[in-house]
């Protein structure tokens, strides 16, 4: 079974960014988090639109 929700340790490394950054854009809403008592969970789902949103905005920039 694949995990939905990863910490934030597995999050950056999903995104391969530091767990500083990741921090940094979850506070700034810049990417979907959701805390279960004391921990911030990043949905694969959602970094996957986050990443795809990257994407689009670069092509629009593009042409």
């Amino acid at each position: 079974m694949n995990k939905r929700l990863l910490g934030v340790k597995e999050a950056a490394s999903y995104l391969s960014i530091s767990r500083a950054k990741l921090y940094q854009w979850a506070e700034k809403n810049k990417i979907p988090s959701v805390r279960i008592d004391t921990r911030r969970l990043f949905d694969v789902l959602e970094l996957d639109e986050f990443v795809e949103s990257l994407k689009k905005d670069r092509d629009n920039k593009i042409h």
